[in-house]
């Protein structure tokens, strides 16, 4: 009888991932943008649940982490860039071409970085944002226009402001935290996260079209908040030394 390794039960979910990018520029291809836009929202959570799963079974691997990664180029990078060029981008020639480009090309200097930098397969934080919420930023703000104004592509110019925020965000070095393990063991800090995210999960699953951009603006502006307030601070002992 062959013996399955436990390493295959979390690739699954890779694969799963892999299939979500794919299908997202098919059906960005054929004109669906929404559905586009949700499939990279599908290949997010199949993200969230391998890593999960991973650490679960006690099967996180080198291999699984750099698996992950091409799955995550595609999902992450070639799909939003791809839907990007598909709403905003086609008439505008080379110019789309090289602005559609950006999550793609920053989104892989991104995954190169942190597979460099990786020590263990436990994170306490994010060095830089991480392109899940790049992507998630990009097409959920494509699936809020739709909704509200019946066209994904109503305002470009916020998309090209949005673009240059994530894109530069990916490749810097302003912490942000992950997700924490959804218990009430820890401090009181962890424990208001929790139910944050709860709060949060009950109100996308209840509004989806409406609060996942503005929420995903959050969380890019509390890495950016605290870096500045850090810095404020630095400059403050600098001063006072």
């Amino acid at each position: 009888m062959v013996k399955v390794s436990r390493s295959i039960v979390p690739s699954f979910f890779t694969v799963g991932n892999m299939f979500c990018g794919y299908y997202s520029i098919i059906s960005a291809f054929n004109g669906k943008i929404s559905l586009a836009a949700w499939m990279i929202f599908a290949g997010a959570f199949l993200d969230i649940m391998d890593g999960k799963i991973a650490r679960f079974t006690k099967s996180a691997s080198q291999f699984g982490v750099e698996y992950d990664s091409l799955a995550d180029v595609i999902t992450f990078g070639f799909a939003p860039s791809f839907l990007l060029y598909s709403v905003y981008a086609k008439n505008l020639g080379v110019v789309g071409i090289l602005l559609s480009f950006l999550p793609l090309l920053f989104g892989s200097i991104r995954l190169a970085r942190f597979n460099i930098q990786l020590k263990g397969f436990d994170k306490n934080y994010f060095t830089g944002l991480p392109i899940p919420v790049a992507a998630l930023t990009l097409s959920s703000f494509v699936i809020f226009s739709e909704f509200f104004y019946d066209n994904a592509g109503k305002f470009p110019k916020i998309m090209i402001i949005l673009l240059f925020v994530v894109s530069i965000l990916m490749v810097s070095t302003i912490r942000y935290e992950t997700m924490p393990n959804l218990n009430f063991k820890g401090s009181v800090k962890e424990k208001t996260k929790v139910i944050l995210i709860i709060i949060g999960a009950i109100l996308i699953i209840i509004f989806p079209q409406i609060v996942v951009f503005p929420f995903m603006v959050l969380y890019i502006l509390t890495g950016l908040i605290t870096w500045i307030l850090l810095l404020n601070t630095d400059n403050s002992l600098e001063k006072d030394a």
